[in-house]
């Protein structure tokens, strides 16, 4: 290196590829780059330290923020994975619940459908018990009405007032005892 000073230090020397043709020039561009850089460094570099630990600083509270941001978010998940699991619970107690109101109210209707059966069975059986008698009453009358017209054909017929009398009391009887049997 020092023959590298030697030469750019000739005078006359043409030199300006590497080294400007003043030695001077160099000492003094030397010179001032060097307390260029002194000052950068004693003026600049606790700003600049200060501003990289900030950025350090500001990294690891984001760092931290998205840490804590994750966990909130795992919290959170953890949370709607309970409610739907509570959900789910809580659909299968209501399923419960509405099988065994229907089967409640399944059991009432049958219940109602067979008294309704059973009145409207009673019911029929009076009316038909009603209607029985009316028939038979009806029956009577009509037999009655029959039998006279044909005791008043059988008396007009040359009947004695005794075997007439004996005629229509027996079949009183008769008709009595028919009618008290069938009722």
């Amino acid at each position: 290196m020092n023959d590298f000073l030697i030469l750019a230090a000739e005078e006359g020397a043409e030199n300006g590829a590497i080294l400007p043709h003043d030695i001077n020039e160099v000492i003094w561009g030397s010179l001032a780059f060097f307390i260029v850089v002194f000052l950068i460094v004693w003026k600049a570099g606790p700003a600049i330290k200060a501003a990289w630990s900030g950025r350090i600083e500001r990294i690891e509270g984001e760092l931290g923020d998205a840490a804590s941001g994750r966990s909130a978010a795992e919290s959170q998940l953890a949370d709607v994975q309970g409610r739907i699991a509570d959900a789910d619970t809580e659909r299968s107690r209501i399923l419960a619940e509405a099988r065994q109101t229907a089967e409640s109210l399944r059991a009432q209707l049958v219940a109602r459908a067979e008294s309704d059966a059973e009145e409207l069975k009673a019911r029929a059986a009076t009316d038909i018990e009603g209607s029985k008698e009316q028939v038979l009453a009806d029956l009577r009358a009509e037999v009655s009405t029959l039998a006279l017209g044909a005791a008043e054909a059988v008396v007009a017929a040359n009947l004695d007032q005794g075997t007439q009398a004996d005629l229509v009391e027996s079949y009183i009887a008769e008709v009595q005892q028919s009618t008290g049997a069938t009722s």
